[in-house]
């Protein structure tokens, strides 16, 4: 691989044991995927949580920031596993508890700005059109890519974080204009999309993502006016099921303009998909693990509940009560909670007895100590979010709508499809 004089002064060590190590790592990737040069990037996210890191990721944290490491670009951080200010009310464990302050101050030391957000570019990490960065967070990274128009791979988080560091990436992938071009055709005209709510793309995209895998799709005949909690729950969802790195909605995304544009070229003639509402209702069911209907926990927050989705929340919850034996957490970033309370949306969920849980998401964190608390089964309205807490953690998972998770917040039972 090509390198310049900076990149070549941080293998050879000339800019610190931790640039020296994160260069080593990005030429062995690059390797893996024969790309000939870095290119700078100009920001990261990573994931950083215990889950992924370990107590060996923690450690090799540790020993970056006291050789006196800095990350070089903007780089933002994940959720955690449980909310700083409610540790003991929740009654997390002390074994979290001690390890998670570890991976805070190590990331702190490291100048990561610590967002705890899985909606990065709502606070402040929002790339241009074009721009090459390094999102460990497939998610966000299939929306940069489709949405904003950046360049990202599916990049590990230790890969993201040699990144942040050095401020470089290998070229290959997405970030080559060439391989961006779509490879294969979906038609949705067939789905009554105009009764659509984000639940049912979400389901869409479980669907969708098993027959795409690695490929490219453009998607034909989606609304114009599609919201962009129906586009974030289709894109989010789709790489769960699939390992897509980018999709092109017609006439909604930058780069897909026209079939033309998306193909880069002559389209295909006929679509290569063409889902039916069958295969969405199968779909549903695939998402659910549960097999009984009582709820422990109905949980919000994958990704990271916005603004207008605790609006919802609260509104359906106006003048209503938690059934006694149900929890109801609404997983969010800190900035969030603070426009709750500003616009007194916290006193309408306190009353109702549901809770915002800050810094944390409804995929991953909380489960590994939620199960010691009894909590088996819960109700959740992203096919994400139930996929990871059931096959990473072991909870018995409901997917549904927003609607179908509040009333059974209320009533203590499933309230969806069954």
């Amino acid at each position: 691989m090509k390198l310049n004089e900076q990149q070549l002064s941080m293998l050879e060590g000339e800019q610190g044991p931790g640039a020296q190590k994160a260069m080593n790592i990005l030429l062995a990737y690059g390797d893996c995927y024969d790309a000939e040069r870095m290119i700078p990037i100009t920001s990261a996210h990573i994931a950083g949580n215990f889950p992924v890191l370990l107590d060996e990721g923690i450690e090799w944290l540790e020993d970056l920031g006291r050789n006196g490491t800095k990350v070089a670009v903007y780089t933002t951080k994940n959720p955690e596993m449980y909310d700083f200010e409610q540790a003991e009310t929740l009654h997390v464990p002390t074994i979290y508890q001690v390890r998670q302050k570890r991976i805070h101050e190590a990331l702190k030391a490291l100048g990561v700005t610590l967002t705890y957000s899985c909606h990065h570019y709502l606070v402040g990490n929002v790339p241009r059109f074009g721009d090459h960065i390094a999102w460990a967070s497939s998610g966000s990274q299939v929306y940069a890519n489709s949405v904003i128009g950046a360049r990202s791979n599916r990049d590990g988080d230790h890969v993201a974080l040699a990144a942040a560091i050095t401020g470089v990436i290998p070229e290959w992938g997405m970030h080559i204009r060439e391989n961006r071009k779509a490879d294969m055709l979906i038609d949705v005209g067939q789905l009554p999309l105009e009764k659509y709510d984000p639940a049912d793309y979400k389901a869409l995209g479980w669907y969708l993502g098993k027959l795409v895998g690695t490929r490219i799709p453009a998607v034909v005949n989606l609304p114009n006016d599609m919201h962009i909690e129906a586009v974030k729950g289709l894109l989010y969802t789709l790489t769960v099921t699939g390992a897509t790195g980018l999709v092109h909605l017609a006439g909604i995304t930058p780069e897909a303009t026209s079939l033309e544009s998306a193909f880069g070229g002559s389209p295909p003639d006929s679509p290569d998909i063409v889902p039916s509402q069958g295969d969405v209702d199968k779909a549903y069911l695939e998402i659910s693990s549960s097999p009984e209907e009582r709820i422990d926990l109905v949980i919000f927050g994958c990704p990271q509940c916005s603004i207008q989705e605790v609006q919802e929340i609260a509104g359906l919850l106006k003048g209503k009560r938690l059934h006694p034996d149900t929890q109801l957490w609404i997983c969010t970033s800190r900035w969030v909670k603070t426009l709750c309370e500003r616009m007194g949306l916290l006193d309408i969920l306190d009353t109702a007895g549901a809770r915002i849980v800050c810094d944390i998401g409804a995929a991953d964190g909380p489960h590994l100590y939620l199960r010691e608390k009894g909590i088996r089964v819960i109700a959740i309205n992203s096919a994400r979010g139930s996929y990871y807490a059931h096959n990473l953690f072991g909870m018995d998972t409901w997917f549904g709508s927003t609607q179908d998770c509040v009333r059974s917040a209320i009533s203590g039972r499933w309230e969806g499809r069954k």
